[in-house]
């Protein structure tokens, strides 16, 4: 299982007239990772794992990958069966310093969200999983149960199933950017699935949000590639540094076992990554069936798969030195001067 949550190249693309040198490092932030069956904990400091307790856990990964290329970290969680949670955390922080002659000053810091997705699915446990992974290696039930048929186990005013992701950048005290969603499932008196929809935030500024899945049994929305564009409105002087962490968590839990044994087994699964939310890899998209004369696009599993994505941008000016700053208001004085006289002349 993989979960690209956030890629930064490492290469700074200069935008404007900046022909200033700057240095761009990148540090392991955070990685860590846990799930929780009941009373047992299984954390990780970095990596991914799962723990299965009698097909009840989840799976949960939290990589941090820094190469000559790019950085990226990686988050994305599943799980399934009665009191079930896994939350993964990762970042980096991001160090832009002025390594040139003179002052600059940073105007914007551009990254990429890569597209991802979060939402809940019954899982058809029979037969081997992918990647002997039963929180991600199942497509969707082909028994012909659903979302419904869980009512009987969990009963009303009760939220069965939840996912969420949060995502910050900030730089010290300050928060230069932030975006959160959650969802959450439950049943009203009468019986109708209820969703507690947080998706909001999300769905007015990621691009390409769309609800992937909203059937009997499935439920998931995803988002495409996002730019976004931090400004900082920061001046460097010379060897003066500014410092960014990025920051992502994703978790999920359930609180309701399989309907029936090894077969129509809730998942919640969550994710700042690629291209979960979808069913699985763009080959599964072209899936196709038919269930009570409905065409639906099959969850055929889960699958956390980076991708590479264009470098960052930093949009940068170069600041005047300070003769350069007399020089140029003795100039705008001058010229002040001569448009009066211009205008006096044009009136007399």
């Amino acid at each position: 299982m993989r979960g690209l949550g956030y890629s930064i190249a490492i290469g700074a693309l200069l935008v404007g007239t900046a022909v200033q040198a700057q240095d761009v490092g990148v540090d392991v932030g955070s990685n860590n990772a846990l799930v929780q069956q009941g009373a047992v904990v299984a954390p990780w400091n970095g990596g991914s794992g799962q723990l299965n307790i009698n097909g009840r856990g989840g799976s949960a990964e939290s990589i941090v990958k820094i190469t000559t290329d790019h950085a990226s970290f990686e988050s994305g969680v599943a799980v399934s069966g009665a009191q079930s949670s896994a939350t993964s955390y990762s970042g980096v922080d991001v160090t832009i310093s002025n390594g040139g002659s003179s002052a600059i000053a940073i105007e914007n810091f551009g990254s990429t969200i890569i597209a991802a997705g979060m939402g809940f699915y019954l899982a058809d446990r029979t037969g081997p999983a992918t990647d002997n992974n039963i929180f991600t290696g199942y497509g969707q039930t082909a028994s012909g149960l659903g979302f419904s048929d869980l009512f009987g186990v969990v009963g009303a005013n009760t939220t069965f199933a939840s996912s969420a992701f949060d995502f910050s950048i900030t730089s010290g005290e300050s928060t230069l950017y932030s975006m959160s969603g959650s969802l959450g499932l439950w049943f009203n008196s009468d019986g109708a699935l209820q969703v507690d929809y947080g998706l909001t935030d999300a769905q007015g500024r990621l691009n390409g949000f769309t609800t992937a899945y909203d059937n009997a049994f499935a439920l998931a929305y995803a988002w495409s590639a996002t730019d976004i564009l931090v400004p900082l409105n920061a001046i460097l002087q010379v060897e003066d540094s500014l410092s960014l962490q990025y920051r992502t968590s994703v978790t999920s839990s359930t609180s309701v076992d399989c309907i029936t044994t090894n077969t129509a087994c809730l998942v919640a699964y969550s994710g700042f990554g690629d291209p979960i939310g979808r069913g699985g890899g763009v080959a599964n998209l072209a899936a196709r069936g038919v269930r009570n004369q409905e065409a639906y696009k099959p969850i055929t599993g889960i699958i956390f798969d980076p991708q590479d994505i264009q470098p960052f941008q930093i949009a940068s000016v170069p600041v005047p030195e300070p003769a350069t700053w007399i020089s140029m208001l003795f100039g705008f004085g001058l010229l002040g001067a001569a448009l009066r006289r211009r205008r006096v002349l044009s009136y007399s």
